[in-house]
């Protein structure tokens, strides 16, 4: 046997990933008891609303399955496969963004969770580190009135880089660097440990 929670988060840290607390989960908080080798489901709806706005499904990750840990970016059904430990399901919500700024962030694949760790650095034209380092790392925010490089750090709490991605776009990288195009918008995750579900 095996216990599983599942929250449903409002991420609500853009451009103050450091000073804000998440949301708690915006519907119930599941928490239920399930059979060792038996899959447990999570219906996922691609569109929730949540204190009068519009939420979009972002991804749904999953610690402590018979399979580790799991990341999806599909809506629908998911079937989450249940060993002996505990699971703790988190889906992520996200406001779409409608300013030329991208909001960043950084999930821990193997405690289904958002990390206040330092992850990222601003990359001048030559290489080096930028000064920007230290204010993106609180913030979360970068300007994208021009193209900027940024990089992920190798480890964080411990665990390995995996991808990038960003949202609402489609495509992951599992590249560290990653380059933001001028006046994109939205949000980029880097996360860590884990696996690729789907």
């Amino acid at each position: 046997m095996a216990t599983i929670t599942v929250n449903y988060i409002a991420y609500n840290r853009a451009g103050n990933r450091l000073h804000v607390p998440l949301h708690e989960s915006v519907i119930d908080t599941v928490n239920e008891t399930c059979s060792t080798n038996d899959d447990y489901t999570v219906s996922i709806h691609p569109i929730m609303e949540h204190e009068g706005k519009e939420l979009h499904f972002a991804f749904l990750a999953a610690s402590g399955t018979s399979e580790g840990s799991l990341l999806s970016f599909n809506a629908g059904t998911q079937n989450i496969p249940v060993g002996d430990t505990h699971i703790r399901v988190t889906v992520v919500y996200l406001i779409h963004s409608e300013v030329p700024t991208v909001f960043t962030d950084v999930f821990n694949l193997e405690t289904s969770a958002f990390t206040n760790s330092d992850f990222i650095d601003t990359v001048s034209e030559n290489g080096s580190v930028a000064e920007k380092t230290t204010a993106l790392n609180e913030h979360g925010l970068i300007s994208t009135e021009t193209e900027k490089k940024v990089k992920a750090h190798e480890m964080v709490d411990s665990v390995s880089f995996s991808i990038w991605k960003p949202f609402p776009a489609e495509s992951a990288s599992g590249n560290r660097e990653y380059i933001i195009e001028q006046a994109q918008r939205g949000y980029l995750f880097a996360f860590y440990g884990g696996k690729n579900k789907t």
